[in-house]
């Protein structure tokens, strides 16, 4: 088995590359091959895993943040090749669906050595830059709080909860608190109207750690969402530290709906986040597709 190592040098404030000598350190005493590349452009990493993904034979890792992460599992879709992650973004979200990402000791040795496991991912039509999203795609005020958010990461560093946190009072300031969607899934209309956001997810964790789907699995063959109606700043701020924490399970004006199938449509065009990523659509369209991805489980300490 061969080891390939995508380091993303500008996810993080540059973290990734803190990686490198640790990886140079597990290979010193070992015979298995290995290489470290780094991306230099937009979707690179997506190219690269799919390079290799094709010559068979590798484990690959990504090194960088969840756009990162998104990228590399694009890139290995419908192949066996699986992807190990070395969380080095801002968020570092989808990660902590795999390991209690509180104790990340040797994360390096752990992940080289952790298991193969399965999990679905959403794929995404009429997307150009993205097949598939393995994490959690929204639109509606969170959206907007990510889009603010990035403001806040580029010009001050700061990163994670607290830059979405600072996204989402500009949103709020802004008024950009209530959306016109309707919402099909499995073919059935389940809400046609305004809403404060809607999740669709795969993953659990979003934002630096909210969590809007708590009970959601990624190798269930089904996706789960969220979704808050169009309610006043009293219910935002009640409900806010419960969504945080995944706590928000019962409160009227919250649904959790679930199918294989979702579409996503609006008069308007609106902000759309994709692993981070923000685009803007009219309309989003998605299935699920069970197992399609092989992801690398970090060994447990």
């Amino acid at each position: 088995m061969k080891h390939l190592f995508i380091i993303n040098p500008m996810s993080g404030n540059k973290k990734a590359t803190a990686y490198v000598p640790e990886i140079e350190k597990y290979f010193k005493s070992s015979e298995q091959e290995y290489s470290i590349v780094y991306t230099k452009y937009a979707m690179h990493a997506k190219e690269i895993c799919e390079e290799y993904a094709k010559k068979g034979g590798y484990r690959i890792y990504i090194a960088g943040g969840d756009g990162s992460v998104n990228e590399a599992a694009n890139g290995v879709a419908g192949y066996d090749c699986p992807i190990g992650i070395l969380p080095a973004g801002s968020g570092n979200d989808f990660i902590k669906c795999l390991m209690d990402y509180s104790n990340k000791t040797d994360i390096v040795r752990r992940t080289i050595e952790g298991e193969v496991i399965k999990i679905d991912a959403i794929k995404l039509f009429d997307e150009e830059k993205f097949n598939y999203c393995i994490n959690i795609l929204s639109l509606g005020v969170d959206a907007e709080a990510a889009y603010n958010s990035t403001y806040y990461t580029r010009k001050f560093g700061i990163t994670g909860v607290p830059a979405y946190l600072l996204g989402f009072f500009k949103a709020l300031n802004q008024k950009k608190t209530r959306f016109k969607v309707k919402i099909t899934i499995d073919g059935q209309v389940v809400h046609n109207g305004y809403v404060m956001l809607a999740a669709c997810t795969n993953g659990k964790y979003y934002g630096g750690g909210f969590i809007p789907v708590p009970h959601t699995s990624f190798s269930d063959g089904i996706i789960d969402m969220c979704i808050v109606e169009d309610k006043n700043l009293a219910f935002v701020f009640s409900v806010l530290p419960k969504y945080m924490k995944g706590k928000h399970a019962g409160i009227d004006g919250i649904t959790f709906p679930k199918g294989k199938s979702i579409s996503l449509e609006s008069e308007d065009m609106l902000k759309v986040n994709i692993e981070g990523e923000i685009v803007e659509r009219k309309s989003v369209r998605m299935e699920v597709v069970p197992g399609l991805i092989n992801v690398i489980k970090p060994r447990d300490l």
